[in-house]
């Protein structure tokens, strides 16, 4: 199906408000991430938040990856 529309996506397909809840910016080892708290300190991380391109390099902190913090 395709729906052609001059309206936003997050307007089209709303995300529930709860998943949001779960979203947290941290600072691991001195980059800004934006992560999904799974429990205790453990997290995924959803997106990096810096503007340095080394931290977009490190395999350690891409989206989906699964890191605890200290």
């Amino acid at each position: 199906m395709i729906l052609y529309t001059s309206m936003p996506g997050e307007l089209v397909f709303p995300t529930d408000a709860a998943e949001f809840g779960k979203q947290k910016m941290v600072t691991h080892n001195g980059i800004p991430l934006l992560v999904e708290m799974e429990g205790g300190q453990d997290c995924t991380v959803i997106r990096i938040m810096s503007s340095d391109p080394n931290h977009f390099m490190d395999e350690k902190y891409t989206p989906g990856t699964k890191i605890t913090l200290a």
